[in-house]
This record gives C-alpha cells, structure tokens and sequence, in this order.
C-alpha cells in the first residue's frame, strides 16, 4: 500500500501504527518555563547513615550530608516522578529515555536533619537531528534547594538535570 506508514511489533506480537512525534515549537511552548510542584523534604538522619555507607564516605559527625544528597534531593523535589516527566515531554512508546548531563553547584553544605524546600522547572527545550535522521530533545529541569531553618540565606544549591529523549521512527 502506498503511502501508508509500516506497522510496529508490540511486545505481545500485536502490531500497530508508531505515534507521531510531537513537533518541537509545540513541546518548547508547553514545557520551558513550566513550574513544577517542587516538594519539601528532610534529610533523615538514618538516610544519611544509608547514604555514607553505600558511598563508603568516610565517617562524618560534622552534621553535614553527603554532597550528593543534591541529586537525590533534585530528583525528588521535582515534585513529580520521572514517568511523569516522561509524560509531560511527550514520551512515546518507541522513544527511550537517557540521562544526559547535571550541574550540581553547592553553596554550603547540606544539613542532616533539615527540611529542604525544592523549586523546580523546566528550563529548556531543544532538538537534535542525529547522522542517522533520528532525534534528540533535550529537557533540562533545574532545582534549587532552600534550608527551611535559614531561608533568608539564600539557595543552599542549585542541580540542573538533563534529560535526553531518544526518539524512535
């Protein structure tokens, strides 16, 4: 048949047609500048402990957390999950989702046992053709974290998380 697109093999053998990717103009206007719900979270002190032994961090009683609870905090703070991400951006069953690029910039430390409030948004969008005619979007989530006990000091840090969808035919 001419002029019809080629059915995809679902994982249960059944075929269908693949979902049209989602123009670019139309994912950047939905999507950059967009706030997240953010969240606000506390460093646990028993989190702490998991968190140095599976780092194997050397032994640390000056109360501060491991400088990777930035990440863990811009993941969680996003206030949704990565599948919602996923959704947000468009996300189609032949698309798969990759971990790009992050910039932690820590202003001071992290306490153990504070309450962390984390904003969150979508920064940029972008698109890129590969050398084989497939595409790259590239969503950048940044989040900054607030130490709710010292909150005229400014961000404790920021975490700029990129997120890479490689796009299927």
């Amino acid at each position: 048949m001419t002029g019809t697109r080629p059915s995809a093999v679902e994982r249960d053998g059944s075929t269908s047609t693949p979902a049209e990717l989602i123009d670019i103009a139309v994912l950047k206007q939905s999507l950059e500048g967009r706030e997240l719900p953010g969240a606000s979270i506390t460093i646990e002190p028993y989190q702490s402990v998991l968190a140095d032994y599976a780092l194997e961090a050397d032994a640390d009683d000056s109360g501060d957390a491991h400088p990777l609870w930035g990440l863990v905090l811009s993941l969680r703070g996003m206030g949704i999950t990565v599948v919602e991400l996923c959704a947000l951006a468009a996300q189609r069953p032949q698309d798969v989702l990759l971990f790009g690029n992050c910039e932690v910039i820590q202003h001071r430390p992290l306490r153990v046992g504070a309450t962390i409030d984390v904003t969150a948004s979508i920064e940029s969008v972008s698109r890129k053709e590969t050398r084989h005619g497939g595409h790259l979007d590239f969503v950048t989530v940044r989040t900054a974290f607030h130490d709710k006990d010292d909150s005229l000091a400014g961000p404790v840090g920021e975490v700029a998380n990129g997120f890479i969808f490689k796009r299927g035919a």
